[in-house]
């Protein structure tokens, strides 16, 4: 029997707590909507300030009115330890000035005196209740400072009265994160994901989030029933995401041992064999999935695919056509359709076919194969002008995506029905 160690490391989900950043103020304004600025630490973390100028309270004196400037000129040029004693000057020429010692608290705790910068945000929290960001900078400090409890309350309150501000949620998450509550910290995340859906480091913490949630998922499972086939199939899906095809063949036979009949077992099973380059046995599970499940149009179509690109075109191309039948969604099958069809000597349907497989909502890699075939066989049957259109097309779409890799890596997550890679896109034109 697996020990649950090894099963949740198998799983490589970490649960370690990461630590905060340093946050960063605004030059002038106070708190969120108007720039952006970056948290500088072992993770970054973006927040939004919001303008609140000092003119807003009551007006200062000359003087004082010039210690808060150069407190904002010292925040601007990165220079906290100055900005810290212009704001402590400010603060005693004008000691009801929420904003001073706001502005204040977020200069101490960017030199890391964060017990007194907590005394100063609470202060201006006091001299002004409503003031927007208080209690999510309150709880960011408290988080620094370990006080978990604290910190959630504060966090919570800035949701309550700010629910559309994306880092009060954000840093709500995190806090949930290091209490370990791994489900209300995910609602968290969520609900900070769905109003900055492109913010990287709330898109970070949210997927740290619902790895825990699975893996608490997967401990339990381990625990109730440890030679459950699935956990056997988890294990291998695990496995498989991390390219150890072997391990994963061997916990995918297991569950398949446990649970000879249960749809979409053996298709995991082919998936790891034909990565592995397992390719009989892949072919094997395949058919083992259609005769468990015959209306699984993805089985139909992988099985399909593979004995086309193994010169089995006679079985190849039926199994093709049943998962078109099945699915007609399955626009890459078109592009195995008219191999399969070449292959066959059936050089219309083939044609047919190869053009359906460039519509756009196929495999790009395929859509480029797809013209590059279509070039071959025109060309052989003399029709030069298609051959030469299809040519161009192959040529041009293959430029663009050669462009489009060069200046930045994609990365695609797979889906179901993306086959391992059989045959690399051609640097040169057909022969």
């Amino acid at each position: 029997m697996r020990c649950a160690a090894r099963f949740l490391e198998r799983l490589q989900v970490s649960d370690r707590k990461h630590t905060a950043p340093a946050i960063p103020f605004c030059g002038g304004d106070i708190l969120m909507d108007v720039p952006r600025f970056l948290l500088l630490g072992p993770l970054t973390i973006t927040l939004v300030i919001l303008s609140c100028q000092l003119a807003h309270a009551q007006s200062p004196t000359k003087d004082a009115q010039l210690l808060f400037n150069r407190g904002n000129s010292a925040l601007r040029r990165g220079d906290a330890a100055e900005a810290v004693e212009e704001f402590r000057q400010f603060v005693r020429l004008e000691p009801k000035s929420a904003e001073g010692y706001f502005n204040l608290g977020l200069a101490l705790q960017s030199i890391g005196k964060l017990a007194p910068a907590l005394d100063a945000l609470r202060k201006a929290a006091s001299l002004q209740p409503g003031m927007r960001g208080a209690h999510l900078f309150i709880g960011i400090v408290d988080y620094k400072l370990n006080r978990l409890v604290e910190a959630h309350s504060e966090l919570a309150h800035a949701t309550q009265s700010e629910p559309k501000n994306s880092a009060a949620w954000m840093w709500l998450g995190v806090v949930e994160l290091a209490q370990n509550k791994a489900e209300s910290a995910a609602a968290a995340l969520d609900r900070a994901a769905a109003l900055d859906p492109s913010n990287l480091d709330i898109l970070y913490h949210r997927g740290r989030a619902h790895l825990l949630v699975s893996k608490q998922s997967y401990a339990a499972m381990f625990k109730l029933s440890p030679d459950s086939w699935r956990v056997h199939e988890v294990l291998g899906q695990a496995d498989a995401e991390a390219f150890r095809v072997d391990d994963a063949i061997s916990e995918f036979r297991l569950a398949i041992r446990a649970a000879p009949h249960e749809p979409g077992l053996n298709e995991e099973l082919g998936d790891a064999c034909w990565t592995a380059g397992k390719l009989k046995d892949a072919d094997k599970a395949y058919a083992e999935e259609i005769k468990n499940d015959p209306s699984n149009a993805i089985a139909h179509y992988k099985l399909g695919s593979l004995r086309v690109t193994r010169s089995d075109a006679a079985s190849g191309v039926p199994l093709l056509d049943r998962a078109l039948t099945l699915d007609s969604a399955l626009t890459n099958a078109h592009y195995y359709l008219g191999k399969g069809y070449t292959a066959l000597g059936k050089d219309d349907m083939a044609i047919e076919h190869l053009r359906l497989a460039t519509d756009s909502r196929g495999d790009e890699e395929l859509r480029i194969m797809s013209w590059y075939q279509l070039a071959i066989l025109y060309r052989n049957l003399h029709r030069s002008q298609e051959a030469a259109e299809a040519l161009a097309a192959f040529r041009q779409m293959k430029t663009a995506r050669d462009q489009r890799q060069a200046s930045r890596l994609e990365e695609q997550g797979r889906r179901r029905d993306q086959l391992p890679r059989q045959e690399a896109i051609p640097t040169t034109d057909p022969p």
